[in-house]
């Protein structure tokens, strides 16, 4: 028994942090085809790239999170080869430009940053959670724009705690903010590149993304729900999203009211304005951090409008604690409502990529 019980603590220290949760959701594996290795040589031909880092959108609670995370997230991306915009070009531009908003980009303003500023690419995201607590949560949504079109190139969702990285007796545990800032910012950017994956245009779906509705008490929910699918559209090789800068432009434009649902006369505009194949639209009915020994939870339901046929293609909803993968000893146990929720969209997507267009 003493022999099966150490052999089985030897196993689980091997495993990697939070089994499940959305941090280790996506490992990186060396290329072995020629697909792999033409993305190797793309992405050595990026050094010196210059690429313009809007400020992320802080949806936290803490006000200064900023001067915290958009320092790292610049020197990581001088430490790839790119060259960064500088602070002061870049809030001279967004000040000419009126820009106020800087969690998305707008077409038009990518291009004028190419034109002006020779940028290649914009950089844009949310910062969702920022807990210097006890135990310290980060996370980040992330989208990089290109200048020429506005179509994005690359994104991507990073969230964890500091208890995310415990290991057999408590060991490995991150303890401050700033250090498990760092560890977040790296895995974020570590498949950072400006050469987009392959996807069959013959078989792909264009797809807006609508402002989610929050029923939450969490603020702010809807708007990381909206970021999040569209971080995970952009990883679905059935699906395209578009920008959602675009698409709250049209939404500005087209004076549409109201989020979670949409009418047949505002389908059909925002379809001919961003040449969309369907609208994904939803709500976050719940959204809830761990209290005591309650886990965190999310509901979350989404329904995908074909825009051409302006029919209800695909409805689905689902519901999620962070205790529902747990394996033993609490590996697999989901620390966070937004690695959570994330779990709960990834879900959705996939689900959502099964639907019959004809």
């Amino acid at each position: 028994m003493l022999y099966a019980l150490s052999s089985m603590l030897i196993i689980f220290s091997l495993l990697p942090f939070a089994v499940g949760a959305g941090y280790a959701a996506q490992p990186s594996n060396p290329p072995s085809s020629p697909e792999g290795e033409r993305e190797v040589i793309a992405k050595a031909g990026e050094r010196g790239f210059k690429v313009a880092v809007f400020p992320f959108e802080n949806l936290t609670d803490n006000k200064d999170a900023l001067t915290t995370v958009m320092p790292v997230i610049k020197g990581r991306l001088e430490a790839k080869g790119f060259t960064v915009l500088d602070e002061d070009t870049l809030n001279r531009f967004l000040l000419k430009e009126r820009v106020r908003a800087t969690g998305y980009i707008s077409s038009d303003i990518a291009r004028k940053l190419k034109e002006e500023l020779n940028v290649v690419a914009i950089l844009v995201g949310s910062l969702n959670s920022f807990s210097p607590k006890e135990n310290p949560g980060v996370g980040l949504s992330a989208r990089l724009v290109n200048s020429s079109d506005g179509a994005i190139l690359w994104a991507n969702h990073t969230s964890a705690t500091g208890e995310d990285f415990t290991k057999i007796l408590g060991l490995g545990r991150i303890q401050t903010i700033d250090r498990l800032t760092t560890k977040v910012i790296d895995k974020l950017l570590e498949s950072f590149s400006i050469t987009p994956p392959y996807k069959n245009i013959e078989s792909t779906y264009k797809i807006a993304v609508m402002p989610f509705q929050n029923k939450s008490k969490i603020r702010d929910a809807g708007t990381m729900a909206t970021y999040m699918f569209t971080v995970e559209l952009f990883k679905n090789k059935g699906f395209v999203p578009v920008e959602y800068g675009e698409v709250r432009r049209s939404v500005v434009d087209l004076r549409v009211r109201g989020k979670g649902e949409l009418d047949l006369t505002n389908t059909e505009a925002i379809s001919k304005s961003l040449g969309v194949d369907g609208i994904l639209v939803g709500t976050v009915e719940l959204y809830k951090e761990q209290e005591g020994t309650l886990p965190p939870e999310a509901v979350i339901s989404a329904r995908l409008i074909d825009a051409r046929k302006e029919r209800i293609l695909w409805y689905d909803s689902y519901q999620l604690n962070g205790d529902e993968g747990i394996i033993i000893l609490d590996f697999g146990k989901i620390r966070s409502a937004e690695n959570v929720a994330y779990k709960v969209i990834s879900r959705l997507v996939r689900e959502m990529g099964k639907a019959k267009w004809h």
